[in-house]
C-alpha cells in the first residue's frame, strides 16, 4: 500500500474531468442519503445555510462545500495539494459557485482561520491519518470553529462489508489508489471526542444500500484497463432510498459535534 504523501494526492487529482461530469457529481450527491441528513441539522441548528461561514478541509473537488456555497453559505476550500485546489476551482467555476481557496496542511493550520466558522467538515480525510496525528486531524475540524459551531467529519465505516471486500480485493490486486487508509468504528470516534473535549455529538450515515456498488469491481477494473469512465447522466440521478441499517452498517461513518 502505497504512503500518504502529496505526491500521491498530486497524482489522484490530476486527472481530467468535464463539465458535464462535474455537475453530475454536485446534483448526485445533492440527492443522496447524507447530504439530506447533513441538510436537516444545519436547518435544525442555524435554520439556514445564507450566511453561514463554511470550512471543508482536506477537500480534494470540495463537493459538499460547493453545495452549501450554492444554498447560500461563504465557503472556503482548503487542501495541502495544489492539484486538489486546481481541481476545485475547476469544479467550482464548472457549477458556477465560488468560494475562497487555500494551499495549506490541515494539521498546521493558518492562525487567521482558527475559531472563525460556524461549520467545519471533511468528507475523505481522517481516514488517511495513524498514530497521534489521527487525534490531531480531528482536532483541527474544532480549532476551526466558533464556540457553538459544528462539525461534520465523514470517514469509511469499518463495518461496511461492502467496503471491507471491495478496499481488500483493490489491495490484494495492485489496484487500490488511495494510500494508507484505516477506518473508523463509532468507539474510536466517541473516544477521539472525549480526548478532544467534545461532550455533545451524534452519529448518521449514508445509504447502505448504494455501499453494495463498491463491489462491482469487475466493470471498474474494464474502465481502468481502457481508461474510461461512467457516463454522467443527469436524468438518471434519483433520490437515494434510506433504511435502517444506514447509522450502523453504511459506508460513511458522519460524525456531527458541537463545539
Amino acid at each position: 500500500m502505497k504512503k500518504n504523501t502529496t505526491q500521491l494526492w498530486e497524482v489522484l487529482w490530476s486527472k481530467c474531468s468535464s463539465a458535464e461530469q462535474d455537475i453530475f457529481a454536485l446534483m448526485n450527491e445533492e440527492n443522496s442519503v447524507r447530504w439530506r441528513r447533513l441538510q436537516q441539522i444545519v436547518f435544525d441548528k442555524f435554520g439556514k445555510f445564507r450566511g453561514l461561514k463554511v470550512i471543508e478541509i482536506g477537500a480534494g473537488q470540495g463537493t459538499n462545500a460547493a453545495l452549501m456555497s450554492k444554498h447560500g453559505a461563504t465557503v472556503t476550500v482548503l487542501d495541502y495539494s495544489e492539484q486538489a485546489i486546481e481541481r476545485s476551482k475547476q469544479f467550482f467555476s464548472f457549477n458556477g459557485l465560488s468560494a475562497n481557496f487555500i494551499q495549506s496542511d490541515a494539521l498546521s493550520l493558518p492562525s487567521s482561520l482558527l475559531g472563525t466558522f460556524d461549520i467545519s467538515m471533511s468528507f475523505g480525510l481522517a481516514e488517511h491519518f495513524k498514530g497521534f496525528d489521527r487525534i490531531l486531524i480531528n482536532r483541527a475540524h474544532f480549532d476551526l470553529l466558533r464556540q457553538g459551531g459544528i462539525a461534520f467529519i465523514s470517514v469509511p465505516n469499518r463495518n461496511n462489508l461492502p467496503y471491507r471486500i471491495s478496499k481488500f480485493i483493490a489491495e490484494k490486486t495492485g489496484t487500490w489508489a488511495f494510500g494508507e487508509e484505516i477506518p473508523y468504528s463509532r468507539a474510536e470516534l466517541r473516544s477521539l471526542c472525549k480526548h478532544i473535549g467534545i461532550s455533545q455529538y451524534v452519529f448518521f450515515g449514508d445509504s447502505f444500500l448504494k455501499s453494495f456498488k463498491q463491489i462491482n469491481y469487475p466493470s471498474r477494473v474494464i474502465r481502468k484497463l481502457f481508461k474510461t469512465r461512467p457516463r454522467a447522466k443527469l436524468n438518471r440521478i434519483k433520490e437515494e432510498k434510506s433504511s435502517f441499517l444506514d447509522s450502523h452498517l453504511s459506508y460513511a461513518l458522519v460524525l456531527c459535534a458541537k463545539k
